[in-house]
């Protein structure tokens, strides 16, 4: 097995090295992400990246890694928050700052046997829209309500709770006709989000060969989901003002209004009273945005949704995966009801994925993985 360890402190770079070739790995060593990114190859079976390194961090070289390799992140207690998000994107592991190599190994090896009873298929698992919890439906209650109006709604919580399903969910009971098209504000370079929100007309810029609609116009009639509000561009946010003032938008390169009607719900993770404290968020931006705000719980405080939303993930990871029928033990259960969840949904579908691999019949306490 070829192991990548990308780390920029060359102490700690050496030191996983050297560990990992006496447990007989093959390892290549990068100083950085950037160099990593320019060599790295199909022999490459996993990547070990710490988080903070200079010129790129760990969570954007792995967006840059688009999913191509496995990922083992290896994070402080300061980035903790960042590791946690990088669970959207795909990585599966990551270990707290300091660690035993044995940790690490156990890791490894987890990996390992994931790749080779899957043979390196990757799905992507999407639970059903349960609402199991008093606090759930509270939270249901209010969308129901907003739904039919033509209010602007901003869905505030941690990351991973399900903020998408949730403006899914005041999608479909909106009785609007168009389309539901979600962007994720995050996951777009901050050059390309205008010409993606706004579209261009051929000739705009250099590329545009052809003109092409933007995201407003796809969700004519329906709704937009801004994701990650938090992460526009400032520049940026005066033009969303505006379109949402005027109810129409210009695609680059034209000067031909072109009116829209589209529902605006918008969503962040971030506190945006700090975000506006300290000029990076436009106060009357977010006014306009939320209109109506909707915070939802995680799901550490969301108990009596926890093992259902778990049973439907391993109803559909056996289903992906062609496994056998399994169960979760109720030692498993009671596991899970007692876990903190910072990655939330997302971090309950990598675990029950990962136990339904690896496991027997009866997924257990030790399958789950968790310390």
């Amino acid at each position: 097995m070829k192991i990548a360890v990308v780390e920029d402190d060359i102490n700690m770079r050496k030191s996983l090295s050297l560990a990992l070739k006496s447990e007989g790995y093959e390892v290549v060593e990068f100083r950085n992400a950037i160099d990593a990114l320019k060599k790295l190859d199909n022999s490459v079976d996993l990547i070990i990246s710490d988080i903070t390194m200079p010129r790129m961090d760990g969570i954007d070289f792995v967006k840059e890694l688009n999913g191509k390799y496995e990922v083992i992140l290896i994070t402080g207690n300061a980035t903790l928050n960042r590791a946690i998000e990088a669970l959207r994107l795909g990585v599966k592991d990551f270990l707290t700052k300091p660690f035993e190599i044995e940790d690490l190994i156990t890791a490894i090896e987890r990996n390992r046997k994931v790749v080779t009873k899957t043979n390196g298929k990757k799905v992507s698992v999407k639970p059903s829209f349960i609402a199991e919890d008093e606090k759930t439906k509270e939270v249901l209650e209010i969308a129901k309500k907003v739904a039919p109006t033509t209010a602007s709604v901003m869905l505030l919580g941690e990351s991973g709770v399900g903020k998408e399903e949730f403006a899914k969910f005041i999608h479909e009971n909106s009785g609007r006709s168009g389309k539901f098209i979600a962007i994720n504000m995050s996951a777009i370079p901050e050059n390309l989000i205008e010409s993606e929100l706004f579209g261009f007309e051929k000739g705009a810029f250099t590329d545009a060969s052809s003109s092409k609609p933007g995201l407003f116009e796809l969700a004519e009639g329906g709704t937009l989901f801004l994701d990650e509000i938090g992460e526009m561009p400032f520049n940026l946010q005066a033009k969303l003002l505006r379109v949402l003032q005027e109810k129409e938008i210009y695609r680059l390169g034209s000067t031909k209004a072109k009116k829209i009607d589209v529902r605006i719900i918008s969503a962040t993770n971030q506190n945006i009273d700090e975000l506006i404290k300290n000029n990076k968020f436009r106060e009357d931006l977010y006014y306009r945005l939320a209109t109506i705000p909707i915070k939802i719980p995680p799901l550490r405080e969301r108990k009596k949704d926890i093992i259902p939303i778990a049973e439907d993930i391993l109803t559909k990871t056996i289903k992906e995966y062609n496994l056998e029928e399994k169960i979760l033990s109720e030692e498993a259960k009671e596991t899970l009801l007692n876990y903190e969840f910072r990655g939330n949904i997302r971090e309950l579908i990598n675990i029950i994925e990962r136990a339904a691999i690896l496991s027997g019949k009866v997924i257990t306490k030790e399958n789950l993985f968790l310390l």
